[in-house]
């Protein structure tokens, strides 16, 4: 278990580190953006990603997860799962871009973004094959090279998007490098896939091909809807509202994407941990679920706290003061962290225990409580009621979990010790309202210390579990653990 735990702890620090520090770098390009193009054409821009990434998820068909689980299962399969996956992604794909062109030309939201769609569509081919190699990579546990991929695409379309911004190019140059970075990445993925996995060779085999379109219809629908579930927002107040809303909308959005990152990187390495104890030993997995969610609190319930208590000072400092109205929504929309954090464990768990079906409902559930709620916030109060509509739709989303799994869950929360970390994030909350006049970098510090301490005065963390995660030669600067 000890190098089980170590193996996670390393994979989850490397993509925490890139993700926190890849969206930082972005926002670079996105502050330029708000100041260079204003809330419509960054609402523009973010409304082409928002298509983007919800064609992706259909052209992906839930296959990812699949390969993730049956490579790392039999590692030996590797190439043959990427090149049938592939040739089944890439067809998805190429009827995904027409249909997606159609739905640009009937929203009727003007050439700049029916220009810019073409270039959407076209980067759909090189990301399916980077999504596939990717599951692979992540069942091999050799993340790392995700990272470096990611952070050489992410740094070049910054630095050319700034280039483009300071020579007064607009929306569509903007979406025509982020396509040109995605053939770029896909050169490196295959050249890495082929020294470090295996030695890429035409391998299609029809028995993983039947293997796979069996597993399309729940796997393919719980990826789909789940990505609808967390963009459908921004297309309903495109609608709704103006462009100039979804770019306030999304600008405050930025930071709740930033440490999503954190749930998402230890879902990741934890998924195929989670796959292999399951079958190996049912007991470490229903612990491996408590220990994971209390460690998510314990991350999330500060950062959360932190950035809705400081939301407005954030905006200005990263957006410029003309955002402003951006903060609301990110003091509301950032609490959306605490229950995800749980809802990304618990799916992995279902996934990894082979109860994908009992995913797909919860998913189908979400998305529908999602949309109701979308529908009658965004009239009313515009985007507030949007990022309202995502933290309660998430709570409901958590909820059917719960239901589905309430012979079992009981002891898993118990064992997570929640309460802890609720209560030391209390008492960071009180800090942040008592010190509005201090300087910013002091009241991020002075919590982040009353937290810190307060989390170790109440032994959420322990020593034992420290030291399976804690590299060897790192484990003489612990203390001995007494018995109680």
């Amino acid at each position: 278990m000890s190098v089980t735990a170590r193996n996670t702890l390393r994979n989850t620090t490397l993509l925490v580190a890139f993700e926190v520090a890849n969206p930082l770098l972005s926002l670079l390009l996105v502050g330029t953006m708000t100041r260079r193009l204003g809330p419509d054409g960054t609402g523009g821009y973010n409304l082409l990603l928002n298509f983007f990434f919800v064609a992706h998820s259909v052209t992906s068909l839930g296959l990812n997860s699949l390969l993730t689980r049956e490579v790392a299962r039999d590692r030996r399969s590797a190439r043959a799962f990427l090149c049938t996956a592939g040739v089944v992604g890439i067809l998805g794909s190429l009827f995904v871009a027409a249909g997606m062109m159609v739905a640009l030309r009937l929203a009727n939201y003007g050439p700049v973004l029916e220009q810019g769609g073409w270039f959407v569509a076209l980067a759909l081919l090189p990301s399916i094959m980077i999504l596939y190699s990717e599951a692979i990579f992540i069942a091999f546990e050799k993340v790392q090279y995700i990272v470096i991929m990611a952070i050489v695409e992410n740094a070049g379309r910054v630095f050319a998007g700034l280039w483009l911004l300071r020579r007064g190019f607009g929306v569509v140059p903007l979406i025509a490098s982020f396509a040109l970075f995605r053939f770029l990445t896909l050169a490196i993925n295959l050249l890495l896939f082929h020294r470090r996995i295996a030695p890429l060779s035409w391998a299609y085999e029809p028995g993983v091909l039947r293997r796979l379109l069996r597993s399309i219809p729940v796997f393919g629908t719980i990826f789909i809807v789940a990505t609808l579930y967390w963009r459908a927002d921004v297309f309903m107040l495109s609608k709704m509202g103006t462009l100039a809303a979804v770019g306030f909308y999304t600008v405050g959005y930025r930071l709740f994407s930033i440490a999503q990152v954190v749930p998402k990187s230890f879902n990741t390495t934890i998924y195929p941990v989670f796959s292999k104890l399951f079958h190996n030993s049912p007991d470490d997995f229903r612990a491996a679920n408590s220990v994971s969610i209390r460690y998510m609190l314990v991350v999330m319930l500060p950062i959360a706290a932190g950035i809705s208590g400081l939301a407005a000072p954030l905006v200005r400092l990263l957006f410029g003061p003309d955002f402003s109205p951006a903060a609301a929504v990110l003091a509301i929309v950032i609490w959306t962290l605490v229950p995800y954090g749980i809802v990304r464990i618990l799916a992995s768990s279902l996934f990894a225990s082979d109860r994908q079906i009992v995913d797909l409902k919860v998913n189908l559930m979400g998305l529908i409580t999602n949309l109701l709620l979308n529908m009658a916030l965004i009239p009313r109060l515009g985007m507030i009621g949007c990022a309202w509509a995502t933290v309660a739709s998430i709570v409901c989303f958590l909820a059917y979990q719960c239901f589905f799994l309430r012979k079992e869950i009981g002891p898993v929360f118990r064992q997570a010790e929640i309460a802890k970390p609720v209560l030391a994030t209390a008492l960071l909350m009180l800090w942040l309202w008592l010190t509005p006049a201090i300087p910013l970098i002091l009241r991020i510090l002075g919590g982040a210390l009353i937290y810190g301490l307060l989390i170790l005065f109440m032994q959420v963390v322990r020593l034992r579990e420290l030291r399976a995660v804690v590299p060897e030669r790192l484990l003489v600067l612990l203390p001995e653990e007494r018995e109680p």
